[in-house]
């Protein structure tokens, strides 16, 4: 109302307004949708809380990119630095034993000649233990 009052009204100042309000309500949609999500920042700050994660997370990336670096001899590939990250936060969020556990489950799930083969396959690898 504010800026129809402050501009005149024109056929490109319609289409601006109506862009902005499409905008909005987007934005609008956006943080409904997300707001069990949304940080609040300054309640954290109030509390002592960290807000940032940026301490931890440069030397990660320093790690993770020097191992995943081509010229290292024996580097990460970007799917067991996945899996390695997937661990890393199961043992921060505390829930890895509760994630090994369906994992059993759903191996017990497997049919028997599945099943019975990695069975042998780990007492293979008990037995004779791969160099390194």
């Amino acid at each position: 109302m504010l800026c129809r009052i402050i501009f005149p009204e024109s056929p490109a100042f319609g289409d601006r307004l109506s862009h902005l309000n499409y905008r909005l309500r987007d934005l609008w949609s956006y943080i409904e949708g997300n707001k069990n999500s949304v940080i609040a920042y300054a309640r954290r700050k109030r509390e002592d809380k960290p807000v940032s994660t940026a301490k931890a997370e440069s030397p990660v990336n320093q790690v993770v990119n020097a191992r995943m670096c081509k010229r290292q001899q024996m580097r990460w590939t970007p799917r067991g630095v996945q899996l390695l990250a997937q661990v890393r936060c199961a043992v921060i969020n505390g829930d890895l034993s509760q994630n090994l556990a369906a994992y059993n489950n759903k191996m017990s799930e497997l049919p028997e000649h599945i099943s019975r083969f990695l069975e042998l396959l780990c007492a293979g690898v008990e037995r004779k233990p791969l160099p390194f």
